[in-house]
């Protein structure tokens, strides 16, 4: 998963921004436009993820990748033979359908929560660093490729990298959960009953599943709901045109690559301290502290006087990033358990991507008006505070028939 993750920052994740002007200037293309590209990604995401999860339960996630890689990388081929903006947001529609080319997708993230439980916040961090250093290789190599080869050559070049990466390493090592090679989770000792049936270590106190709906039944999957939609209608603002904001700016588009670089090495960096203290602390402080890192990074942005400014704001924001990654990975499992996590995922995730889809084009309609992003980064700003208001208060859900002794989430550890 390490490797996969690894692999999808080469189909237009935090790279996609270096593609934002010379696209532009070929095509036509306003910043509104670019926007929706983004909106078609995440929408057709979303709208596939209410299946995709309930695959990911039942087969694991093996054959989705062995399938939506290629996929995606003939899009991304195809991408570089467009000749009008409506061809490149339907391209990206259908980059959206596979679930995995999107940093947090279900497809990477569900299948290591079914591994794990006492090691879970550890084992999600290990796999999402793949997208820290992924984001650290590909932002400047895909400016070297735009300058070397133009934005239509980079793409081809990026596609073939993924596909070689994701598809081989998919279908020799994936599996959909331990149970099914006569493994426990974590990996600890078999216990025998008497019956000669196998038990895994954690029976003594085992982990609550709640089911689909079950958790539709619990404030806290609805507040969740609300602060991830509230969260990625300013994620998808922040994501599209965070990088043209800075080159307008006047910044060096090189410069601003290695800056986003040390964004991606952020990320890479907290995702290893977040994942160790989710397994420490409550994961609704991981979260709202987060999402007051991103409102650090904005004011930065919004000051943007020189290097300074660029980089202190591009770090700030991979750390929070970088949280931000295990907060989505770790909290539905931590809640609602492991059985049903790619169902349950499966339905919170929709409102997430429809969310961010929103803000990549408001964003851009903003820009286009006021001819400055300044307007839309305190608008972003002011949708992470209140995220963090009404995250700091969802605590864990509670189960009315849980046995005495039984801890229910990890939370409560």
């Amino acid at each position: 998963m390490w490797l996969i993750n690894f692999s999808t920052m080469a189909t237009g994740n935090l790279n996609f921004g270096l593609f934002v002007l010379p696209m532009g200037q070929a095509l036509g293309m306003s910043r509104s436009q670019f926007g929706w590209m983004q909106t078609t990604r995440r929408v057709s995401a979303s709208f596939s993820s209410l299946v995709v999860g309930r695959l990911i339960d039942r087969y694991g996630p093996r054959s989705l990748i062995v399938v939506g890689a290629p996929l995606i990388g003939i899009c991304l081929i195809l991408l570089s033979r467009t000749t009008a903006p409506w061809q490149v947001i339907l391209l990206f529609g259908v980059i959206g359908i596979s679930g995995l080319a999107a940093p947090n997708g279900i497809v990477t993230t569900v299948p290591v929560a079914k591994w794990f439980r006492r090691n879970r916040g550890k084992a999600l961090a290990v796999a999402a660093t793949g997208l820290g250093v992924g984001g650290v290789i590909f932002l400047p190599v895909t400016q070297w490729l735009i300058d070397w080869l133009g934005w239509r050559g980079a793409w081809v070049v990026l596609a073939i990298i993924f596909m070689s990466l994701a598809v081989p390493v998919a279908a020799l090592f994936l599996r959909r959960q331990p149970e099914d090679m006569g493994l426990t989770v974590d990996g600890d000792p078999v216990r025998r009953t008497t019956s000669e049936s196998n038990l895994p270590s954690e029976s003594d106190t085992p982990e609550v599943q709640w089911t689909v709906k079950e958790a539709l039944h619990t404030g806290a999957l609805w507040k969740l709901m609300v602060v991830f939609a509230i969260s990625g209608l300013a994620q998808g603002g922040a994501s599209v045109h965070r990088i043209p904001y800075w080159i307008e700016r006047g910044f060096d588009p090189q410069m601003v690559s290695f800056a986003f670089a040390s964004d991606a090495a952020g990320a890479a960096t907290m995702v290893l301290v977040a994942g160790w203290l989710a397994d420490q602390l409550p994961i609704r402080f991981i979260a709202t502290a987060s999402f007051l890192g991103f409102v650090a990074a904005i004011l930065l942005m919004i000051a943007g006087l020189n290097e300074f400014f660029l980089f202190g704001s591009t770090i700030t924001f991979g750390l929070s990033v970088g949280a931000g990654m295990i907060v989505h990975s770790y909290i539905f499992a931590a809640y609602f358990g492991r059985t049903f996590l790619g169902s349950i995922r499966g339905i919170v995730l929709p409102i997430n991507l429809i969310s961010a889809g929103i803000g990549a084009p408001l964003v851009g309609y903003l820009r286009d008006w006021m001819d400055s992003y300044i307007l839309a980064w305190w608008l972003i700003l002011g949708l992470y505070l209140l995220a963090a208001a009404v995250m700091v208060t969802i605590t864990p859900p509670r189960r009315a028939d849980l046995p005495a002794g039984i801890s229910e989430t990890a939370d409560d550890v």
